[in-house]
């Protein structure tokens, strides 16, 4: 299982961003959601970092269908690991071609 951290970074450079275009990216379709380039620099900070908001996760959940759902998915079963192994919380992402291989 990987952190929170490692999943943002290998998003971000699998689609090629810097740190503004993926906070820009994930922005693209949300209400009221002001990710910076900033705030994903601290989510793929090694030491003290700190993970999305779950607020902010659901959102993407709920708005997107490609790499930014599973994005989602990811960082959710990252900080919910034993819900997600436990099969009590499941997601699904049909019709999305996963992006990152665990």
């Amino acid at each position: 299982m990987h952190k929170t951290n490692q999943i943002v970074s290998q998003y971000r450079k699998l689609h090629g961003l810097s740190l503004r275009k993926f906070a820009d990216a994930l922005n693209e379709q949300l209400v009221n959601t002001d990710v910076s380039h900033a705030t994903v620099a601290r989510w793929e900070a090694e030491v003290n970092s700190f993970e999305p908001d779950l607020r902010f996760l659901f959102e993407c959940l709920a708005s997107y269908t490609d790499w930014r759902r599973v994005f989602a998915i990811d960082c959710l079963s990252a900080i919910f690991p034993d819900l997600v192994q436990s099969g009590l919380v499941t997601f699904r992402s049909e019709g999305v071609d996963p992006c990152f291989k665990k």
